[in-house]
């Protein structure tokens, strides 16, 4: 199964704000083994991608394989740039993938702002 990054419904400021072009979207899980994908939607140019692990290691994996591959479970993981790691760690990222999820040793939580 996939979860689709959502808007956080609880920031208003961009309606408020002129300045603020859209609504941040936000996602917050905790993981132990391999996470859900999370489906990053077009139209979003960077994302923070941060992991906490309460121990042992995570990484954030991506994949470019399609829509489809991500639902049929049959999407290849490519680990992000910062590999294995065992403290929190956060990156921003461009969003030119189809989806992310945090792969863990141990409870790790797995947060995405955009």
């Amino acid at each position: 199964m996939a979860n689709t990054l959502s808007p956080d419904r609880d920031d208003q400021q961009f309606s408020n704000n002129r300045t603020i072009p859209r609504q941040r979207f936000r996602h917050s899980a905790s993981v132990n083994g391999t996470g859900e994908w999370l489906f990053l939607p077009a139209g979003i140019g960077e994302l923070l991608v941060s992991v906490e692990p309460a121990s042992g290691t995570a990484r954030v994996e991506y994949t470019q394989d399609s829509v489809q591959a991500v639902r049929a479970g049959t999407a290849l993981g490519k680990a992000w740039v910062e590999g294995d790691v065992g403290a929190y760690t956060d990156s921003l990222m461009v969003n030119a993938v189809t989806a992310i999820r945090c792969v863990s040793t141990n409870a790790t939580d797995f947060k995405v702002t955009a």
